[in-house]
């Protein structure tokens, strides 16, 4: 009886042990299944890193690397074009996803931006931008909204809003900032200083100036300029003729900080992996409150003087323009106007942040290349006082009627070639299955238009043409563009052209350009920051010769958020006193 008892056990046991192995050996094979199921999904034929697709997080993690040490996301995205040396190659950063599409060619990507309606704003970047409400740039581009809400502003690129309203005061804030760096020249003694903020500082005055003109009486630049003037001489830190000096930076008043400091939610809800929840999440917090709130009080209160003044017969502002359009658009579709409405303190506000940011950094590149290639800035200062021969004869500064007037190729090619040297890479996000050379894409990609690598910044990759689109191929091409030449180099000369009778002109179109994206969802503001960056920079090299900096305040590093930010942007000044 015992001997069965113990034979009886020992059977249990290894049945228990059996179905226990059994268990355990189907677990480590489901587990080995799902995740070599949720690895990475190439598409195929799609050049890729195959190390990426032998873990749950692809090329993540050689991404974040890069970007933790250089903040450059667009050249990350250019590096792996030119490590597949083709001319579209996929990359798997969201686990379980769909993998993003590098277009390393400008052609292409220039249809895809221009002429292909299976391509829109990304799902994304529209909830990445939620903390800016319901404005144009989060509503695709098949949305009715999207062209009525650009409808309302058509009047504030046009000729007469920017020459005969912004033009005047653009010119007195840029010579209040030649003031500035005049103070701040004289107190560092030949020393550099940062010169970035001041840009900002120029730049968010313009756009406060733009949505609200003389109804809104605060500056950012105003406080720097009277904190500057009142310093002396033996306030300054001593140190070498190569240190630089650090000013103070005085405060600003709560809106004008909360506008600076917006564009700093957008870059943190844009990269989150739930930009809804990381937006969710910053909203419970003091800081954002802080900087919102400040919106809900000052953008209401202009919007009421707006509606005021636009019913007095007065129209000038940005406000004051959205109120009357709106008024003219009820009116076409028989409605009641919304003039007191939550859209249009959306999109003034979204108007203020993104173009004193954007255009801010902008100008600070324009003075780094200065700076580092002093054969241009010498060319550039020569060409602005030939063509401004009467305000060089008398030794001042031109007004803006004379800059306004005034032919200077020169002068655009450098912003030009700015542009081009400091790019940031557009996104779109497929609508519905379809093919870029050749390739299946599915429905719901992310397509990035690579424009730091080849085409760009280094000879284009050979492409098969007739794997392009029918609008690709019937596109008129660029055929002057010349890629012999190093293409990282700053060299103006390359958007001029000399025509047969021996003048010399600006070409827009004579490279590749990405810098305000384009077709219908290209950088709205584009002929207002064109307008602010031609005029300050114009009247800074005008009154100041850029000279050397020390090797580590120089270089040309960015970082990536709303757009490509300059990370220093040092100036050691010499006062032009002969033109």
């Amino acid at each position: 009886m015992a001997l069965l008892d113990i034979y009886t056990s020992l059977s249990s046991f290894l049945s228990s042990a059996n179905t226990l192995w059994l268990a355990v050996a189907l677990t480590v094979i489901g587990s080995y299944l799902l995740y070599q199921w949720l690895l990475p999904k190439p598409l195929p034929g799609i050049p890729f890193n195959t190390e990426a697709t032998k873990s749950l997080f692809g090329d993540a993690p050689a991404m974040s690397r890069e970007i933790s040490v250089t903040g450059e996301f667009s050249m990350w995205l250019a590096h792996q074009v030119e490590k597949m040396g083709e001319p579209i190659c996929q990359v798997f950063i969201r686990p379980f996803s769909k993998p993003w599409i590098l277009v390393g060619d400008f052609h292409e990507a220039q249809d895809i931006l221009m002429r292909r309606t299976e391509f829109e704003k990304p799902q994304f970047l529209i909830d990445g931008l939620i903390a800016l409400g319901d404005f144009n740039a989060r509503l695709k581009t098949n949305d009715p909204r999207f062209r009525a809400r650009r409808h309302l502003k058509q009047d504030l690129m046009a000729p007469n809003f920017l020459n005969n309203y912004m033009g005047p005061f653009i010119h007195t804030e840029g010579l209040k900032l030649v003031k500035l760096l005049e103070a701040k020249m004289k107190l560092s003694d030949g020393r550099p200083f940062s010169a970035l903020a001041d840009y900002y500082h120029a730049a968010l005055d313009t756009m406060i100036y733009y949505a609200f003109g003389g109804n809104f009486p605060d500056s950012a630049l105003d406080p720097q300029l009277q904190a500057i003037s009142n310093l002396e001489p033996s306030q300054i830190s001593p140190g070498g003729k190569d240190e630089p000096v650090v000013f103070p930076d005085a405060p600003t008043s709560p809106f004008l900080t909360a506008v600076h400091h917006a564009p700093d939610v957008l870059e943190k809800t844009t990269i989150a992996w739930s930009p809804k929840l990381a937006y969710w999440w910053m909203s419970q917090q003091a800081w954002y409150k802080k900087i919102f709130s400040q919106k809900k009080q000052v953008v209401q209160k202009q919007l009421e003087a707006a509606i005021h003044n636009f019913k007095a017969g007065e129209v000038k502002t940005a406000m004051e323009h959205l109120v009357m359009r709106e008024k003219v658009a009820a009116e076409k579709q028989g409605r009641e106007p919304q003039l007191n409405s939550q859209l249009m303190l959306d999109e003034i506000f979204a108007d203020m942040i993104s173009g004193h940011h954007t255009t801010g950094g902008s100008m600070g590149w324009v003075t780094k290349y200065l700076t580092g290639f002093p054969e241009a800035q010498t060319k550039l200062r020569k060409a602005l006082y030939s063509a401004l021969p009467s305000a060089a004869a008398e030794q001042r500064p031109p007004t803006f009627d004379e800059l306004r007037h005034a032919k200077i190729p020169y002068l655009e090619a450098v912003i030009e070639e700015t542009l081009r040297l400091t790019p940031f890479s557009m996104t779109r996000e497929t609508a519905q299955d379809t093919e870029i050379l050749g390739y299946k894409i599915p429905k719901g990609c992310q397509v990035m238009m690579v424009n730091a690598g080849p085409g760009y910044l280094s000879p284009s990759l050979p492409v098969n043409e007739n794997a392009r689109s029918p609008t690709s191929k019937a596109a008129k091409r660029r055929p002057n563009w010349d890629e012999t030449k190093d293409l990282k180099l700053f060299d103006p000369e390359r958007w001029l052209v000399t025509k047969e009778d021996g003048s010399v002109e600006f070409d827009s179109a004579a490279g590749p350009q990405l810098g305000f994206g384009m077709g219908l969802r290209q950088c709205w503001g584009r002929k207002l920051a064109q307008l602010e960056i031609r005029t300050i920079m114009a009247l800074v090299v005008w009154n100041f010769e850029l000279l050397g900096i020390p090797e580590g305040l120089g270089g040309y590093a960015g970082y990536d958020g709303v757009s490509r930010q300059p990370q220093k942007v040092y100036v050691r000044l010499r006062k032009m006193n002969s033109w």
